[in-house]
């Protein structure tokens, strides 16, 4: 298996992770000392337990089934550093039938340490209307 295909493998991981609502499963393969950049304050979470915690919430204020997918995902592979970019769809399906369909923009850094390809730093962002300041968070491809 090349590293890309270790890669995919990992996001694999985490897709089928967010559906079981697994948050160890969701932090496989994060480096513990990870910088995320994520949908809300504060601007940074620093270490693998502040990102667990904001992912754990997540899982904690979604009622319904959860799914996530990066359709377009794209992966650049160098020696033992990787980006990987590409359009974050996310699901909740709630308990009434309704369903929450939402696209983010994703990248994310993952380097090659002790052997085993980890997530070192990630950014999931909306964009934003210049006229309102508020975040475009109904936004299709």
């Amino acid at each position: 298996m090349n590293s890309e295909q270790e890669i995919r493998q990992i996001y694999t991981g985490w897709f089928k992770g967010t559906a079981a609502k697994d948050i160890d499963a969701v932090m496989a393969n994060v480096a513990p000392n990870v910088i995320s950049y994520e949908h809300d304050s504060p601007l940074q979470y620093v270490g693998i337990d502040a990102v667990r915690e904001v992912c754990q919430h997540g899982f904690d204020v979604s009622d319904g089934e959860l799914e996530w997918d990066i359709p377009d995902l794209q992966i650049l592979v160098r020696d033992d550093v990787a980006i990987s970019w590409g359009l974050n769809h996310m699901q909740v399906r709630q308990p009434d039938g309704t369903t929450i369909d939402g696209y983010s923009r994703g990248t994310r850094i993952f380097q090659k340490l002790n052997g085993q390809w980890q997530m070192i730093h990630q950014h999931v962002s909306y964009p934003y209307d210049l006229n309102t300041g508020q975040a475009k968070t109904d936004l299709k491809p």
